[in-house]
């Protein structure tokens, strides 16, 4: 079985740090990365979906990044919901092992 480490990112220096940090462990013990931003669903529907669909690019291109750079098989997520709750149905989903975030 595959391991996995959620890394929850807000696209802010502070998620960046914990995503760089994720990165390292998952290189030195061959385990995939699961990026996930949580949007949160209680705003007006046209602001949830044009923060979805701008979190899923810059996910994407995260990820793209962590791949190509650090050889790390890395995917991405964008959850619907509050932050607790996307990020703890997140790892449910993909029966993660680990969570990583910021402060």
């Amino acid at each position: 079985m595959t391991q996995r480490i959620v890394v929850a990112t807000d696209f802010s220096t502070r998620s960046d740090r914990a995503l760089r940090r994720a990165t390292l462990l998952a290189h030195d013990t061959s385990t995939r990365l699961v990026l996930v931003h949580v949007v949160d669903d209680d705003q007006p529907a046209r602001l949830v979906e044009v923060s979805q669909r701008e979190a899923t690019v810059l996910l994407a291109e995260l990820a793209r990044t962590v791949h190509d750079v650090d050889g790390v098989a890395c995917e991405a997520k964008v959850m619907l919901g509050e932050p607790f709750e996307g990020l703890s149905d997140a790892a449910e989903e993909f029966d993660v092992d680990l969570t990583v975030m910021g402060p």
